[in-house]
């Protein structure tokens, strides 16, 4: 599963259930309803007309008009003004709803299938017509970086296994199809967040991406309960958190070792050995010819081997990556 048009939250859900019971879903459903469906606001979210001419498209237009509503209810409901949005989950919104926003947003640029041009327009739009420019909500407030539509694919994939990592509860197993979709793109999501530890550590990289990313990586360091993963840079941590449990990864940031946990061993199993063969793909087994080719398929001989024999979504999700893998080689 490789089409990111393919890989909203939304047709995520459909194959894991239980994502659609989590309090993170309830928030990022709620981005779904017009402004004008609530009865005790006075259509206070509902984007003013001079939204109209933010740009020559049509669907950037539309967008920003949805991003104002949505913007409006997470801060002021952030800010405690006011409970008419979001139910039950006010204090969930000021944990994770600036996150969950911008995860809406990601969705909808791919969806819609926003070109780069018109990518530039909606955050000028937001900067010209929503940030800081709200009554009551002060200006870079759960504040959107512009990015390019690369890094909006590699920080949705990031976001998309931290949902899948928090919500996740049930029997591995459980996925709504023979095939369990989508494990490939949560792997990515894996490569993807180590590769920004390394590369947003580094004094070569900046810019907005990284500032996107440590934004994300500081929620994970804060003790939040909706985070996916958890990480210390110490790591004796606080015998008191039992939520997450086994370490995933050690890496560097800040000039110090980062490490990484997650809270459910049968997804230990997979994202570890995903990132492995991920990383395996791009580098050694891409690099080898057909002759010297045994090397890098004894290794995935080998994690095929210790694969759980009775866990077969992960025994079909190597089976992919070495079906892939041997036709790099030889066909």
């Amino acid at each position: 599963m490789s089409n990111d048009q393919d890989s909203n939250l939304d047709k995520i859900k459909e194959e894991y259930d239980f994502i659609a019971n989590s309090v993170f879903y309830e928030i990022y459903k709620e981005f779904d309803i017009s402004c004008t469906c609530y009865n005790t606001d006075n259509k206070a979210s509902c984007p003013p007309s001079t939204l109209d001419s933010a740009s020559t498209s049509t669907n950037v237009i539309n967008l920003l008009k949805e991003l104002y509503s949505n913007f409006y209810r997470v801060n002021i409901t952030c800010q405690g003004h006011n409970n008419d949005y979001f139910g039950d989950y006010l204090y969930e919104v000021k944990k994770i709803g600036c996150m969950c926003l911008k995860y809406w947003l990601y969705d909808q640029i791919i969806t819609k299938g926003l070109n780069e041009s018109e990518i530039k327009d909606l955050f000028n739009g937001y900067n010209h017509y929503i940030n800081g420019k709200i009554k009551d909500i002060s200006k870079n407030y759960c504040n959107f970086k512009e990015l390019d539509l690369n890094d909006i694919k590699n920080i949705k994939k990031i976001y998309a296994l931290n949902t899948f990592l928090h919500t996740y509860y049930t029997n591995f197993n459980n996925c709504n199809s023979n095939s369990c979709n989508y494990m490939e793109y949560f792997g990515e999501g894996l490569d993807e967040f180590i590769n920004s530890i390394k590369k947003c550590s580094s004094n070569e990289y900046s810019g907005n991406y990284c500032e996107e990313f440590n934004e994300f990586l500081n929620i994970c360091k804060d003790g939040n309960k909706y985070a996916g993963f958890k990480t210390y840079h110490d790591n004796d941590k606080n015998a008191e958190d039992t939520s997450m449990k086994y370490l995933l990864s050690v890496e560097t940031y800040e000039q110090k070792p980062l490490y990484i946990y997650i809270k459910n061993k049968e997804v230990l199993n997979f994202v570890r050995n995903s990132h492995f063969l991920n990383a395996l793909n791009r580098t050694t087994i891409a690099a080898t010819s057909a002759v010297g080719s045994a090397i890098g398929l004894s290794s995935i001989f080998y994690y095929l081997y210790k694969v759980k024999l009775n866990n077969i979504f992960i025994y079909k999700y190597f089976t992919i990556i070495y079906i892939k893998c041997f036709s790099k080689n030889f066909l």
